[in-house]
């Protein structure tokens, strides 16, 4: 059998390329850097750890590391998954498999 793949087969192989455990493993590489910008003006976690002064560049730098650490250990994978899924989103929301609104 050859040809086009059906929508199934390409969301199958996703998620066999992209199971629990990856994505697991992913939030929990990424929420640390939500938590770095998740704050309040009055309550601000890094601001109380490290002083007004140093805010901004302590976060900065924060950044740098997360977001490089991020790239290391989930781009290989993520650019694998555009390869060979290649707009599968956009194929979701033609075949009305997810809502986008």
């Amino acid at each position: 059998m050859s040809g086009k793949k059906t929508i199934e087969e390409d969301i199958n192989g996703f998620l066999d390329s992209w199971d629990r455990d990856q994505m697991l493993q992913f939030f929990k590489d990424i929420i640390p850097l939500f938590e770095l910008y998740d704050v309040d003006c009055e309550e601000d976690w890094l601001r109380d750890v490290v002083g007004e002064d140093d805010l901004n560049n302590v976060r900065l730098i924060r950044t740098v590391y997360l977001v490089s650490r991020i790239a290391d250990f989930h781009a290989s994978k993520l650019c694998n998954l555009k390869v060979s899924y290649k707009e599968l989103w956009k194929k979701m929301e033609k075949h009305k498999i997810v809502s986008t609104e």
